[in-house]
């Protein structure tokens, strides 16, 4: 019985030991309880309006200043050209001195002065040279018209003629032009047969006339007629130059 007491002692000290776990300390649990409250009610706050100080108006000056700087910049530049542009100043010159104004003839123009034929005797198969000073420049419309009449020195009666030519002649004013007026046989050209026909059939028979000549400046408007184109006149008719025609 001893050696069964100690054998079953011995068995009970060899049981190995359950260790001891050491409980971990437990976390308070926090509850938070939101309760919903109104705001306070706060007294209105009164907003003091900015106060406004005017500033005073500059514009006037400011303008006048700033113009007259501009005006200052403009005068300095027009009277002190740019030096990289003075090599170009002559040519540029040049340029505008030989473009020449264009020339419009006028509308009207004086009374040409006449010249001659004055005091003469002419016959049939004579040319008649008119000679009278140019009013200036005309347009290629623009001619001088040449009349023409013969009557009879004793008696009542009279016929006339006229003729236009020396359109658009550019001669100045005052020089010396001639218009030239052939007998009947130069069909082609002006000439005078025609009006001694008229004188045969309107003026008594007489073997000489009084002939008057005058010039004046007009208008082509219908030129169809090459003998007797219609025209517009630009000026009054000349002082009459007068002579004898002899048959």
């Amino acid at each position: 019985m001893g050696i069964a007491g100690m054998t079953a002692l011995l068995g009970c000290q060899q049981r190995p030991a359950v260790p001891t776990v050491a409980l971990a300390p437990t976390e308070p649990v926090v509850v938070i309880v939101v309760t919903a409250t109104s705001l306070p009610t706060l007294a209105p706050t009164k907003t003091v309006a900015p106060t406004i100080t005017p500033i005073p108006t500059l514009t006037p000056v400011v303008t006048q200043t700033v113009t007259a700087t501009i005006r200052a910049t403009t005068a300095a530049q027009a009277t002190r050209p740019p030096a990289t542009t003075t090599s170009a100043e002559p040519t540029q010159a040049a340029t505008t001195e030989s473009a020449s104004p264009t020339v419009v003839p006028p509308s009207s123009f004086p009374a040409p002065l006449v010249f001659a034929p004055e005091g003469k005797s002419f016959r049939d198969g004579d040319t008649v040279n008119f000679e009278f000073g140019s009013v200036g420049p005309l347009a290629t419309d623009q001619c001088y018209r040449f009349e023409m009449t013969l009557g009879n020195p004793s008696g009542p009666g009279g016929v006339g003629d006229y003729w236009v030519g020396l359109c658009g002649d550019q001669s100045s004013a005052g020089d010396r032009l001639k218009f030239t007026l052939k007998p009947g046989r130069f069909r082609d050209e002006p000439n005078y047969g025609t009006l001694l026909v008229s004188a045969d059939a309107v003026i008594p028979p007489t073997p000489e006339y009084v002939m008057n000549w005058n010039v004046s400046v007009v208008k082509m408007v219908d030129a169809n007629d090459p003998i007797h184109p219609n025209v517009q006149a630009l000026s009054p008719a000349s002082a009459s130059l007068q002579n004898s025609f002899f048959r």
